[in-house]
C-alpha cells in the first residue's frame, strides 16, 4: 500500500497557490480554476496535493478531528537537505525539525494552519523493533550540521525543495478516540499496529514505520470532522486490488456507509474524516 494525493478545502487559494508554487517550488497540473493539482514536476504523473478553493468554508476548532499534518516523503537523506537550504532560501519558516530514529523530518505549517512534514527515511536495516514487535520511533534533535553536509559545495541554485520522486508518505490525523479509531483502521481496513503511545497510534502495511499516524493530544472528546470546515477534504490510500476487495467485503459486513465508483472506495472513518481507496 502507499498514499496518494492529499485534498485540501481552501479559503484563499491565490495565498495558498503563492504559498505552495513559490515558496515550496510545486508545480501546478490540472487546473479548473477553483481545483488546482500541485505536482513535483511537470512530469510527474499523480499529484500529491490537490487544492478545492471554498471561501464559504470556516476554519475548524483546535480540538476538532482532522489533519493533524500531511507528510512528503523525498527521495533521500540528500534530498532532505537540499530541501532545508532551499525552503530557507525563500523565507518559509520551519516550526521545528526531529529526529524520529526511522526517519529526519522539517516541519512547517501552511498559511491556512495545516501542517506539513517533509522528511527522508533512513534505510530499513537500520530501524529497531521491540519484543513486541513494533518499531522504535522517537522525537530527538535533528542533526543540522550533519544534514547540510550531504548537499557541501553544490550550489544553492541547483537545490529543489520538493524533487521528482517525491511522495505523499504518511498522514497523521487528530482523532477524538484513539482507541474507536485503531479498531477502523485496523481491524477493518486492515492496517499493522507498528507503535502505540496511549495518546498516539501509529499504523502501516508492509512493514513500514507507519502510512497512517494518529492522536488525540489536542482533539480528545472533541467534535467530529465537518464538511464545511476549511482543511482536509480527503486522503487517498492505493493497494492491490485483492486487499481493496477484501476491505470492501468486510465494509458490506459493517454499518460504515461506503459508496463505489469504478475502481474507488468512498468512505469515512468514525470521526467523518474523509478517505479514498483506489486499486493500484
Amino acid at each position: 500500500m502507499t498514499l496518494g494525493p492529499v485534498s485540501l478545502i481552501v479559503r484563499n487559494l491565490e495565498e495558498m497557490l503563492d504559498f505552495y508554487v513559490k515558496g515550496l517550488g510545486l508545480k501546478i497540473g490540472a487546473n479548473s480554476g477553483d481545483q488546482v493539482e500541485l505536482l513535483p514536476s511537470k512530469e510527474s504523473h499523480e499529484p500529491l496535493l490537490i487544492l478545492r478553493s471554498n471561501a464559504k468554508t470556516e476554519m475548524a476548532p483546535t480540538d476538532a478531528a482532522g489533519l493533524y499534518h500531511y507528510a512528503l516523503l523525498l527521495p533521500d537523506r540528500r534530498s532532505l537537505a537540499a530541501a532545508y537550504l532551499s525552503l530557507g532560501k525563500t523565507g518559509v519558516l520551519f516550526d521545528g525539525h526531529a529526529d524520529h530514529l526511522v526517519s529526519e523530518a522539517l516541519y512547517l505549517t501552511d498559511p491556512e494552519g495545516n501542517g506539513i512534514e517533509i522528511y527522508a527515511d533512513r534505510p530499513r536495516d537500520r530501524w529497531k523493533f521491540d519484543e513486541d514487535g513494533q518499531v522504535q520511533m522517537a522525537t530527538q534533535p535533528l542533526d543540522i550540521d550533519s544534514l547540510v553536509q550531504e548537499v557541501s559545495g553544490v550550489p544553492q541554485e541547483n537545490l529543489t525543495a520538493i524533487p521528482e520522486g517525491t511522495r505523499v508518505g504518511h498522514i497523521h490525523l487528530k482523532v477524538t478516540n484513539l482507541e474507536r479509531s485503531i479498531a477502523f483502521y485496523h481491524q477493518l481496513l486492515g492496517l499493522d499496529l507498528m507503535s502505540y503511545w496511549g495518546s498516539a497510534a501509529f499504523l502501516s502495511v508492509g512493514g513500514y514505520h507507519h502510512h497512517i499516524g494518529m492522536n488525540t493530544w489536542e482533539s480528545l472528546s472533541g467534535a467530529a470532522r465537518r464538511t464545511d470546515w476549511s482543511g482536509l477534504e480527503f486522503f487517498t490510500m492505493k493497494m492491490a486490488e485483492t486487499r481493496a476487495g477484501e476491505i470492501s467485503a468486510r465494509l458490506a459486513d459493517s454499518t460504515y456507509v461506503y459508496s463505489m465508483e469504478s475502481d474507488r472506495l468512498f468512505l469515512s472513518d468514525p470521526d467523518g474524516i474523509e478517505l479514498v481507496i483506489r486499486t493500484l
